[in-house]
Parts: C-alpha cells; structure tokens; sequence
C-alpha cells in the first residue's frame, strides 16, 4: 500500500508522485464526487437521470446547429420511442424544449431547447464549471498532456464493445485448455 496521500493538484517539494493506484483512487473520488453533483442539479431542476441526459444532448446539438428529432434521442439514449415521446413531453411540460417543424423535413418533429432550458443548465452549473476550468487553468501544459493521455488511456480501458467482449472470451475458454492457467478447469 501506499504512503502518498493525496492532497489534491499540486505535489510539495520531495513529496513523492502518487502510484497507480492512488491515481485511480483519486478518479474514483472524483467519479462518487461528480455523481453527487449530478443527483443534486437533477434534484434542484426536478429532473431524473434520462432528462437531464436529454437536456444535454439537446444542448449539445443545438450548439451545433442540428434540430433532433425524436429517433435521435431514443438512439442517444438506447431507449424506445414510447419512452421517448414520453421524455419529450415532460421536457416541453417543465419549458426545457419545445416541438417544432423540422426545418429540412417539413413532415417531421423537431425539438429544439428553450432559452429557459439553456439558462436554467447554465446558472445552475456555471459555479461548478467555474471551479473546475480554475482547477485545469492552473496546470502547466505539460500537466495537461500528461492528464490528458491518462484520462485517454483510462476511457479506452473501460469501452468495450462486443467485439472486445467476444474476444476476451474466447481467450478465456482458450486459456480453460492450457494445463497450470488460472483458468483451467480441474
């Protein structure tokens, strides 16, 4: 086990770089502090998980200049098109979207966000996001490459898809045949 304790940012003079695991240690503080704010402006904009990640998405699209329509809500979300439909309706109902004519298809839906919606997202957050471009604002660049390729490396080690998962697998079974592996069958 380690002896680094970490204290945030910055490392004092001679005090030593923290270990692989305290890194992960400090993701998986950060990850249980980041899911707390996330229930408390859910619980502040009276809105459960799949909205506010609808709220995002919408925002997200529209700072892009695209118009969703609900189809694409139910592929961003993995949800049905009757969970959907439901979704938007409370999002229209609370003033965070509205529907509109679909500007490049005048016999389809699209939703766009409110100003109330994109004002509501950003005084709720922009405290939150204040502190956290302070915290990013004070490393050098080559702590923001070093975070950075850390913070890569980690997303890739987490995203699977199933042709990663079939693959595991079948190393598995493989390794079942191979005499003194741990996964042998006895």
């Amino acid at each position: 086990m380690s002896r680094y304790e970490a204290s945030g940012y910055w490392y004092g003079e001679g005090q030593s770089a923290p270990e692989a695991v305290d890194l992960l240690n400090l993701m998986r503080r950060y990850r249980d502090a980041e899911r707390k704010m996330r229930a408390q402006t859910r619980g502040s904009m009276g809105m459960n998980e799949t909205d506010m990640t609808a709220l995002r998405f919408l925002l997200r699209e529209h700072r892009k200049g695209e118009v969703p329509r609900q189809r694409d809500f139910a592929e961003e979300l993995g949800i049905s098109n009757a969970s959907v439909s439901a979704l938007i309706d409370r999002l229209c109902r609370d003033g965070y979207a509205e529907r509109i004519m679909h500007p490049a298809d005048r016999r389809s839906v699209g939703i766009v966000p409110t100003r109330y919606s994109d004002t509501e997202v950003r005084e709720t957050l922009q405290q939150m996001h204040e502190r956290m471009m302070s915290a990013v604002d004070g490393l050098s660049a080559d702590e923001r490459r070093a975070a950075a390729k850390f913070l890569h490396a980690l997303i890739a080690s987490v995203e699977w898809n199933e042709h990663d998962l079939g693959q595991s697998a079948q190393r598995d079974h493989e390794l079942r045949d191979v005499p003194g592996s741990k996964l042998a069958s006895s």
